[in-house]
């Protein structure tokens, strides 16, 4: 069976590689004999070409901007435009896929493929942005106030989080037109089934947990004594993700004498939101000893959150973060808010905590009474383990995904 992936994020050597989980996922694939994989995605070097790397065929599919164009979109907020063209054709005629799997439907690839009509195409929801975009602001933040303090550049060139708000408002709309027009979807919350069912109703649902990275399966967290409470947390720059949750409780930590460190990876000390966060929380991010420690190689993440106290998932909403499933197989005892997809991640009090979105004293609470509780944190980290580990099992999802194909395949064509 050959699977075609569609990707809006690049798989160029040279670049920072977010979207663990598609690789993952290709490399899981095609190392099961009768399978094929290839991995088509937007790139923006004239210089990529067609590579194949551990069995999967790699399709750079070439898309610049003219700089007209570019000012033209940053100012209007809009996103880039890609067509149905010679190369999309090329890529899908040259690998000749059994299914097309089609990564998120917020982009403009999500409406290209529509017009592929000769081969299913079964989308793999991410992140929802219909319900994301009614969270994106944190509480007590308005959209005016945090492009005031946004910093001068990103106001000259239209990439304030508030710019990027508008041009997202545009990309869940994207979304929302795309639900109505795909007849498969891959989810593996209640969350995007719910809204799935809602914006899709005549779709067909079918469950597919996500791979990890491999790293993450090899490593385990033990419980050690220590003076100084390691909190970890693991988040892009998006502003809904939770800073001020962090901020908060970590001042609260430091009031209540709590000896903490609360590292923060993904984004690095030039992260242009925390001069407006600490505005609003009225608290400065080092003086609360949160640190920003940039983005880590997968080995290197593990070790470091092995070695954790706590991780904790802040995000105002979110679907199925995967910095939160990696956390959990590894055993760290995990705090997270309830939000979108992650009740479906965690049993509140047995694989882990929830919490409600933005209550600090709640997270603050739990790492105080937790922190030296090492027959509870033992239990948490077992069931947490144990947990994902049943869920991201590398095999119960390739043999869920055959069957899963399979049906897809058979579908469509009693549909034509």
């Amino acid at each position: 069976m050959k699977i075609l992936f569609f990707s809006y994020l690049s798989h160029d050597d040279n670049d920072y590689r977010g979207g663990g989980w598609v690789k993952s996922l290709a490399e899981l694939i095609s190392s099961m004999d009768g399978y094929e994989v290839g991995l088509a995605y937007i790139t923006r070097s004239s210089l990529s070409k067609k590579r194949v790397e551990s069995r999967i065929s790699y399709y750079p599919i070439y898309h610049k901007l003219s700089l007209l164009r570019k000012i033209y979109t940053r100012i209007l907020k809009d996103p880039d435009e890609i067509y149905f063209n010679d190369e999309t054709r090329r890529v899908i005629d040259n690998f000749s896929p059994d299914i097309i799997q089609l990564f998120g439907l917020e982009t403009n690839i999500g409406s290209i493929l529509k017009q592929v009509t000769n081969v299913p195409v079964v989308v793999h929801l991410q992140g929802i942005c219909s319900g994301i975009k009614d969270k994106w602001f944190p509480m007590a933040m308005s959209s005016r106030g945090v492009w005031w303090y946004s910093p001068l550049k990103e106001k000259l060139f239209c990439k304030t989080a508030t710019d990027l708000y508008q041009r997202f408002l545009k990309l869940s709309e994207i979304e929302f037109e795309n639900y109505k027009v795909y007849k498969y979807y891959l989810g593996r919350t209640d969350w995007d089934y719910q809204v799935s069912r809602l914006l899709a109703p005549n779709s067909k649902y079918y469950e597919c947990n996500e791979v990890l990275r491999s790293a993450f399966y090899n490593h385990k967290w033990h419980y050690v004594e220590k003076e100084e409470v390691i909190i970890s947390t693991v988040m892009n720059g998006e502003i809904y993700k939770g800073f001020d949750t962090i901020l908060r409780t970590a001042r609260l930590l430091k009031d209540i004498n709590i000896k903490f460190k609360w590292n923060i990876y993904g984004v690095d000390e030039s992260f242009s939101l925390r001069k407006a966060i600490e505005q609003y929380v009225k608290a400065k991010f080092k003086y609360c000893n949160v640190y920003f420690c940039g983005k880590k190689d997968a080995e290197e993440l593990a070790i470091l959150l092995s070695a954790s106290s706590f991780y904790v998932h802040p995000s105002h909403i979110d679907n199925s973060p995967n910095a939160l499933c990696e956390a959990m197989l590894l055993g760290v005892p995990s705090i997270a808010t309830y939000v979108g997809g992650v009740p479906s991640l965690i049993k509140n009090g047995w694989s882990g905590y929830l919490v409600p979105d933005s209550e600090s004293y709640q997270i603050a609470y739990l790492i105080k009474t937790l922190k030296s509780d090492k027959e509870k944190l033992s239990i948490l980290s077992v069931n947490a383990h144990i947990t994902a580990l049943k869920r991201h099992d590398k095999k119960d999802i390739m043999e869920n995904l055959n069957e899963v194909y399979h049906e897809i395949i058979s579908d469509f064509k009693q549909r034509k």
